[in-house]
């Protein structure tokens, strides 16, 4: 059985044979993409519709847009749907 040699990151540092990045690059993105969820969450706003952003209580840091599910759970019936969601933590 040959040995293969070690799984590179983009960056050039060793990574797991099973992961996408390197842990230095993946701390990085984490924290690049939990900014922009908090950036979103501050603003008030749903990127995609413009409607509130309402916290979902079932998970923490779960944010979506009130405008999202069927015709009962969202703030205005009369607009479509809206599948926006987000997470903070």
């Amino acid at each position: 059985m040959a040995i293969s040699a070690p799984s590179q990151c983009a960056c050039g540092n060793r990574k797991s044979r099973y992961s996408h990045r390197c842990r230095t690059c993946e701390c990085e993105a984490r924290t690049a993409r939990v900014a922009e969820a908090m950036r979103i969450v501050q603003s008030g706003k749903c990127p995609t519709c413009g409607n509130k952003l309402r916290h979902n209580l079932a998970l923490a840091g779960w944010w979506q847009c009130s405008q999202l599910g069927a015709v009962g759970f969202r703030a205005d019936s009369s607009r479509p749907s809206c599948n926006f969601q987000v997470f903070t933590e």
